[in-house]
């Protein structure tokens, strides 16, 4: 048995002294010392002169990419890591290419992939760590920007991190930059044979919310293309439609959901309540152009804009009309298949507190006593419907803060004096 150890020592020791002894690259060994002194200005040079006498050798493309490694490890401005790891990346694909060539390949192809995941590694966490550490966020002014410098550097040495790439479109959002949120996110997408559905859902938010609901539509088109039954890729193709004014589109989508299951309260108060937004939406712009008319008429502005806003207001008059009543009816819907679900309740009652404030408006500005109190009287009536359903609210989710809120206001509004305080008391008002 000692015989034995002894000999396989011997060969050991053969075996490491042979390697220990076989001559460098003489193009790689002045690499590779410039490495071991961290002179790399010396080693860049080297590996260079290596690549033009031997361009057909992988080892100077390969060591040169370690050396651009190091240099970008050791440069504090983050941002500037970005071309040196690019141009690391490319010497190492063309490492690689050559690598593949050999007959017998060099023993540092074993090495390419774990250094691209060691620096990508290092890159990806110190991303997440300025976007999430709140202790390493506190020590820099702009902690965002330093996490998306560096998921940008992870990206450019491994741009096929569907991981990296995702991170970074959520770092992106929280960011406020919703164009290159959106930009990440695809590319994530991209790098998958079948992105899940959550992210088409993301793609669609980041694209409303910089202002592109025409992609938005295209991308949850693509994206019910493969999760037909997604309810929330469906409101927002509604939501993109209603944005690009394709409002009977938009209906035909919503009410496709309740064909699959006419009898699903929630799909109706998805109708409801995505219609109910878009009347929203409408009602701004009417409240806008009309801000416009008084200033223009106040100042003796052009009559043909004048005109040209009435006109547009009164279009949207009818639009909002003849939508409140589609999500009314839809809301009341679901209310009637399932009255245990408060958004239903709460959803309705900002619909009559909205449809009560339109009418004390008219009351407001009218001269004819008769059809003030008749307004007047309208006015209320919708008040009190506000009030039915947002109690109901309120009783299926007492600790909802907003319910009450909403039950204060419409208390005061009819001088519930006794309700209103005890409901300011429980919004915590």
């Amino acid at each position: 048995m000692k015989k034995h150890i002894s000999s396989l020592f011997a060969a050991l020791f053969i075996v490491i002294f042979a390697a220990n002894c076989t001559p460098d690259d003489p193009l790689i060994s002045p690499i590779k010392s410039g490495i071991n002194s961290q002179d790399y200005d010396a080693a860049i040079i080297a590996a260079d002169s290596a690549i033009i006498k031997e361009p057909s050798n992988p080892l100077g493309y390969y060591y040169k990419a370690v050396i651009l490694g190091k240099m970008a490890e050791a440069e504090q401005v983050i941002t500037d890591r970005k071309p040196i790891y690019s141009e690391m990346r490319s010497n190492l694909e063309t490492a690689e290419e050559l690598f593949d060539a050999q007959e017998k390949p060099s023993v540092e192809i074993a090495e390419v992939t774990p250094l691209i995941l060691n620096t990508w590694g290092n890159e990806h966490n110190e991303g997440i760590k300025y976007a999430t550490d709140d202790s390493v966020m506190a020590t820099v002014d702009n902690p965002l920007e330093l996490s998306i410098a560096h998921l940008v550097n992870a990206t450019t040495i491994n741009p096929d991190s569907v991981l990296s790439f995702d991170v970074l479109a959520q770092i992106y959002y929280m960011n406020q930059d919703y164009v290159s949120a959106a930009e990440a996110i695809t590319t994530a997408m991209e790098l998958q044979e079948t992105p899940p559905a959550s992210e088409y859902d993301r793609l669609g938010s980041y694209y409303f919310l910089s202002d592109q609901p025409d992609k938005a539509v295209a991308a949850m088109r693509e994206g019910l293309e493969i999760y037909p039954d997604s309810v929330s890729l469906v409101q927002k193709l509604a939501d993109g439609l209603f944005q690009i004014d394709r409002t009977e589109e938009a209906l035909e989508v919503m009410n496709g959901l309740v064909e699959t299951d006419p009898y699903n309260a929630r799909y109706y108060l998805v109708i409801g309540s995505r219609v109910y937004q878009r009347v929203l939406t409408l009602s701004d712009q009417y409240t806008e152009n009309s801000d416009k008319i008084f200033e223009l008429q106040r100042n003796d502005g052009d009559e043909a804009e004048i005109n040209a806003l009435e006109a547009e207001n009164e279009a949207l008059d009818a639009q909002i009309t003849e939508l409140t009543d589609t999500a009314e009816e839809a809301l009341l819907k679901s209310a009637e298949l399932d009255d245990t679900i408060p958004a239903t309740f709460n959803t309705l009652g900002v619909l009559y507190q909205n449809k009560s404030a339109g009418l004390f408006e008219k009351r407001n500005n009218t001269v004819d006593n008769d059809e003030a109190a008749r307004y007047d009287e309208l006015a209320r009536d919708e008040a009190r419907k506000a009030m039915v359903n947002y109690e109901k609210a309120a009783e299926l989710d007492p600790d909802n803060t907003t319910y009450w809120s909403s039950l204060f206001r419409i208390y005061t509004l009819l001088d519930m004096r006794e309700e209103a305080e005890a409901a300011m008391e429980k919004a915590g008002m």
